[in-house]
């Protein structure tokens, strides 16, 4: 990270939070203090948040959540439904696929509300697979990559994990779920789409199972007034040095509390960005396409874990990730540290016990709202550039 001066505005936002800190430990100090009442379980969507007063309808917990892969090769974009003012997907996933050009995925908790178009539709790989199923998602796009030698395509993946998923190519598609469109002039792999509010009679008629397994849950904050304590009123992220024209640069609004971006031909606005790296690997695959010496190679994101950023209300938070049983974790790496060294102050205690020295991690917490996922490489020249002055 770049530009880390600290400024008059660092030290104020500095004192400002041990004010409060301060603060709060007052109103809750004394005998005579009440004891917090605890709070009642609020119905609210699992990626983003969201309230049943918010619009969150809580059925949908009670339904999978869709994922589905959509393109970003520049004549793709803008891409239908991505801006949506209504159903604007709740996670955007964007990671390198080939060449180094980045694909996106998109997660929905609710595939009663979906954009009345979303595309183009594209075919799937399979970190994105891997990715999906951490939220347990039913899987839906336009073609798939194939094993050859050394590569492991979607197809086996679809296969061996078992996977539901709906795929353009061999859909029998009575509901109308896809289509080509017809107004842009793009070449045809351009022009796939999907209409959303067929999506329930597509599931219905694969006969998927609906009521959802354990998944991944994100976790939220209930304080919208500060995420961290370091300003980042922009980012630029370069997912792997074979893919450095491929770049993602976002700068925070103060007025909407909003990252845009205008990578995608549109201003497209998030309120967390959440950056995660991870290890990669680049396959060969000869003959792609049947073509007789052309070869394509593949990234193939690993999901081994590692360092991020969570950025949102213009700070910037440091946090480790992993998977574990099947599911994201994301962890506070400072305050994990902070619980952490007061353990170990209070194990030298009179009143120590061994329950206060064992391992502690903090989970982070995303502001409400809808976030976009950088998925940058770690070994393969993946950067994130923190900027906070005017370019």
């Amino acid at each position: 990270m770049k530009n880390r001066r600290i400024r008059p505005y660092q030290v104020l936002a500095l004192a400002l939070i041990l004010l409060l800190s301060i603060f709060m430990a007052a109103c809750s100090g004394g005998e005579e203090s009440a004891e917090p009442e605890e709070k009642a379980e609020v119905a609210a969507n699992p990626l983003t948040g969201a309230t049943v007063d918010e619009g969150f309808d809580e059925n949908a917990l009670n339904q999978r959540i869709v994922a589905f892969v959509v393109e970003n090769a520049p004549d793709a974009r803008p891409q239908w439904g991505m801006d949506d003012p209504e159903y604007s997907p709740d996670i955007v996933l964007q990671g390198e696929v080939e060449a180094g050009i980045t694909r996106t995925l998109w997660l929905y908790a609710d595939y009663n509300k979906l954009p009345e178009i979303i595309g183009p539709m594209r075919s799937a790989r399979p970190p994105y697979i891997k990715f999906s199923e951490l939220f347990d998602s039913i899987f839906i796009h336009w073609g798939q990559s194939s094993s050859k030698g050394n590569y492991i395509g979607a197809t086996t993946v679809f296969r061996r994990d078992k996977v539901d998923h709906i795929n353009q190519m061999t859909f029998n598609d009575t509901v109308g779920l896809y289509d080509r469109d017809h107004t842009r002039s793009v070449s045809m792999e351009h022009r796939g789409i999907l209409y959303g509010d067929k999506v329930p009679a597509a599931i219905e008629a694969k006969e998927f199972r609906t009521e959802p397994k354990e998944y991944t849950h994100l976790n939220f904050s209930d304080f919208a007034w500060i995420t961290g304590v370091v300003p980042a009123q922009a980012v630029r992220v370069t997912y792997s040095d074979k893919a450095s024209w491929e770049r993602t640069y976002w700068k925070y609004n103060s007025e909407d509390k909003k990252y845009h971006t205008a990578n995608f031909d549109n201003d497209f606005a998030r309120d967390n960005l959440l950056i995660l790296y991870d290890n990669t690997e680049y396959v060969d695959k000869g003959n792609y396409h049947g073509e007789v010496g052309h070869t394509v190679t593949y990234c193939n994101y690993n999901l081994d874990g590692g360092k991020g950023y969570i950025m949102s209300q213009g700070t910037v938070k440091e946090i480790e990730w992993r998977v574990d049983d099947g599911k994201l974790v994301l962890i506070d790496v400072q305050a994990t540290k902070l619980a952490q060294e007061r353990a170990a102050e209070a194990e030298e205690g009179e009143e120590a016990s061994d329950e206060d020295a064992e391992p502690i991690e903090i989970n982070a917490s995303l502001y409400p709202g809808k976030t976009w996922i950088g998925w940058v490489s770690n070994n393969n020249g993946g950067k994130v550039e923190i900027i906070n002055e005017e370019e």
